[in-house]
């Protein structure tokens, strides 16, 4: 079953503009929806105190599919998302991010997710800095070289040095460091920060796959 899920921020056009996108990617992509979570009462709310994003989660069953328009309506920064995330892919449940137009399995590349990751990210600085609750509106600005990430992430992991990965891309060397400085990618992609957010949340394989991830043990 497909399933569709809107969290309600502090802005008051913030369920419109969620609902929106969502109707526009199942038109597109010609996709029968058949319910619809909304939840008022998330906003500013630490993962582990929203009680009935939990019930909803844990209702759902390996082959379903769930649609947001943003990562953020799964948890607040990086950590929380990346717990949800986990926890719906170990359960055999597909994501659709509408306003990437992305759907994400267990087959899903990081390269696909992590733009998101990067947003959030950006997100979280920017709450910090305006004290304001829930999802900010903005998005980090493009670069010229997010068309170049799948190299520069290949570089990364192999450790390339940013001066060479410059002359191999025909790129400048300090917009190059300030591009791969300002979006944290040395950090995102080191994986211990995934294992981490997962033990701080409780969450992990087990025996039982459908207890594989239980939000309920969050603490």
């Amino acid at each position: 079953m497909v399933y569709a899920m809107l969290r309600q921020f502090s802005d008051n056009d913030s369920l419109l503009r969620q609902r929106a996108s969502i109707l526009s990617y199942i038109e597109k992509h010609r996709i029968s929806l058949e319910g619809e979570m909304i939840e008022f009462d998330g906003a500013g709310k630490e993962l582990k105190e929203r009680r009935n994003f939990h019930e909803f989660i844990h209702s759902l069953s390996e082959g379903d599919e769930l649609m947001v328009e943003c990562v953020s309506a799964l948890g607040n920064g990086i950590e929380e998302v990346v717990v949800v995330i986990n926890c719906l892919l170990s359960r055999g449940i597909v994501l659709h991010v509408t306003s990437s137009d992305l759907t994400i399995g267990k087959e899903t590349e990081l390269i696909q997710v992590l733009p998101l990751i990067m947003n959030l990210e950006a997100e979280e600085k920017e709450s910090m800095t305006s004290g304001r609750v829930g999802r900010p509106r903005g998005r980090r600005s493009s670069s010229k070289f997010d068309s170049l990430l799948p190299d520069i992430v290949k570089g990364i992991k192999e450790n390339t040095s940013v001066s060479a990965m410059a002359r191999q891309l025909g790129v400048s060397r300090s917009s190059l460091k300030d591009y791969i400085e300002s979006r944290h990618l040395r950090e995102i992609l080191d994986d211990s920060w995934i294992e981490r957010a997962k033990a701080d949340f409780r969450t992990g394989e087990t025996a039982e796959p459908e207890m594989v991830c239980t939000l309920e043990e969050i603490s």
